[in-house]
Parts: C-alpha cells; sequence; structure tokens
C-alpha cells in the first residue's frame, strides 16, 4: 500500500522540449520488423531517457498503420493457459504482449493496444520504467450520455527524470476519414497536458483517475466531444457544462468561452444541413458568447474553429 500511496503523489511531468532533431533522426530508420532491432538503434542513437521515449514513440506513430478492419470487425481475444504459480503466469501473461508487439512489427499494423503493448515492450527494453493504461475515449457525438462500461482504449503511462508523462501513440498516429485510416502525425499527444486528460480520455484504473483529479464516468461521458484542435488553444469552455444543450423552442443555443481568439474564423454545423452558418460572437472583458440559432429540433452540433472541427454538442428541444 506504501507504494501505491507514493505512485499517486508523484506529479506529472510539464516540460517543454523541442524534439526536431530527435524526429529528423527517428525519420531515416528503416522500418524494423523486429522490437528489439528497433530498442538496440534507439540506445545507441540517444543518451536522454526523454529523447528515447520520444524516438520510440514517433517510430510508432510513422511506421505502424492503424487496423480499421480489426477495428470494425474485432476479433475476441480470448487467451486460456494454466499456470503453477505467479511466476509462470506472469511469463505467460509477457509471452501474450510480445506476440502482439511481434505481429504489429511484422505486419506494421495494429489497433491501440498494439500502439500501447509496443511503447511498452521498447521502454523495457530501454529499461525505462512505463505502463499501460486502458480506460475509454469517445470521438464521436453519438457517444455523448451513453457511458461504456467496459473500456474500449489504451495508452500509455512513462517516467521520465522521476516523472510521469501520458501519451496515446494511437491517436497521435492518425485518424479516421470516410473509412479511410489518415496518417498525420499530432504531437499532441505526447505528453497530454494533466489539466485535459480527462476531456479526452478516462483510465479504468481508480489510481490514475485520483491522480488526474475527481471526475466519475457518468461525468467523463455527459462532455461535450473534445477535438485536439479546441484543446490545443488556450479558450476554456464555460457553457453549457455538459455535452447535452437542453433548449425550450424560445431559446437560442449560447455557448460561452473565456481567452476564445476573437481573430479566428468560427462556424457550426448541424446535422441534415448542408452549409456551414456562422454564429453571433459578443465578446467582453475576455468572455466570448456565441449566440447560434435555434434549430427547432433534436440535433448534433459542430462548431469549426479557423476550418476545423472544435467541439461536438447533442442539441435537444423540448
Amino acid at each position: 500500500m506504501k507504494q501505491l500511496f507514493f505512485f499517486l503523489l508523484i506529479s506529472t511531468a510539464t516540460f517543454s522540449q523541442n524534439f526536431e532533431k530527435v524526429d529528423a533522426k527517428v525519420l531515416e530508420y528503416p522500418r524494423f520488423s523486429k522490437v528489439d532491432d528497433l530498442a538496440h538503434k534507439i540506445e545507441n542513437d540517444f543518451s536522454s531517457d526523454v529523447d528515447k521515449v520520444r524516438a520510440a514513440f514517433f517510430w510508432l506513430t510513422k511506421n505502424i498503420r492503424y487496423n480499421l478492419k480489426e477495428y470494425y470487425n474485432p476479433r475476441q481475444r480470448k487467451y486460456q493457459f494454466r499456470y503453477k504459480s505467479e511466476e509462470e503466469k506472469v511469463q505467460k501473461l509477457q509471452a501474450i504482449k510480445d506476440q502482439l508487439v511481434n505481429t504489429a512489427f511484422r505486419t506494421k499494423m495494429g489497433v491501440c493496444e498494439e500502439y500501447a503493448q509496443s511503447f511498452k515492450k521498447i521502454c523495457d527494453l530501454l529499461n525505462i520504467e512505463s505502463q499501460v493504461i486502458k480506460g475509454n475515449v469517445r470521438s464521436d457525438a453519438r457517444k455523448i450520455g451513453k457511458v461504456q462500461n467496459s473500456t474500449n482504449h489504451a495508452w500509455n503511462t512513462v517516467k521520465i527524470n522521476g516523472n510521469w508523462i501520458i501519451l496515446d501513440a494511437t491517436w497521435a498516429a492518425g485518424y479516421e476519414y470516410n473509412g479511410k485510416w489518415i496518417r498525420k502525425f499530432n504531437n499532441y499527444f505526447f505528453n497530454m497536458p494533466k489539466d485535459k486528460i480527462f476531456k479526452t480520455h478516462f483510465p479504468e484504473d481508480q489510481l490514475w483517475v485520483l491522480h488526474f483529479g475527481r471526475m466519475s464516468i457518468q461525468e467523463f461521458y455527459n462532455q461535450p466531444i473534445y477535438s485536439q484542435t479546441f484543446l490545443s488553444l488556450k479558450a476554456d469552455l464555460i457553457l453549457p457544462k455538459t455535452g447535452i444543450i437542453n433548449l425550450k423552442s424560445s431559446e437560442d443555443i449560447l455557448l460561452k468561452f473565456k481567452n476564445l481568439d476573437t481573430t479566428a474564423l468560427i462556424f457550426y454545423t448541424l446535422k441534415g444541413t448542408k452549409y456551414a452558418l456562422k454564429p453571433i460572437v459578443k465578446t467582453e472583458n475576455e468572455i466570448s458568447t456565441l449566440v447560434i440559432k435555434n434549430p427547432k429540433r433534436n440535433t448534433d452540433l459542430v462548431l469549426y474553429i479557423n476550418k476545423e472541427d472544435a467541439l461536438h454538442f447533442k442539441v435537444k428541444v423540448r
């Protein structure tokens, strides 16, 4: 118990570092088919743990392609085995994880489990402490308010200079668009801001939940869908507090922000409409209010900032 208590007291690192040289070197790496070869190359090329971690993370995002086929038609991953001791159990579980990693390196494809286990395996080979975190994420307005009790994602935490940072190689690697995987590196998911973790990721382990703050799984699912575009801004959403906007037929939608860039291009769309519309924007004392005309029906609302989707809500009109 003492060890767990100490674990919770460790604060997340808040370092800022330019990784251009690390990334440039990794881009010259071959598409390794064995995890040991990649770890050996990283060990030889970099001296600091943070550079090694960045190299491992960046290589995975650039070389492992997300398996959309597996995502939409998941296989049942149930493993049965016998063991006579706790040590044998740990060994057999590790063998299963190693097989996932080996397959990902051989095929250059995987889903979140392959990304997360591969990153941890590289860290293990480099003698850098890391963990796989399992939990829940949301990326679709249809998920707002609908709690999924089983976990649907895996990501990592890694210890650098005595501090833990959170990263998600899966989400950093790219995204789906019209049924296709678009490879596009997203630096936001390397050392994710501690105060924004719950906007996108909710750990299954309550120790990690306590580490980041206080939130229930219900509160997590009731939030708006926050995109990386919005999370990268200095702006904060003040109102509404939840992702479901309840309106009377005579009320307009009001969105309130703090520190919203008044020069930004802001538009919105409603589900079923063909064109983007511009809200009325009123700003006073760093507080910006966006007024959107009542849609007169239940719908989904997407707010765009500088042509990138930023926030998703569900609108219910009574």
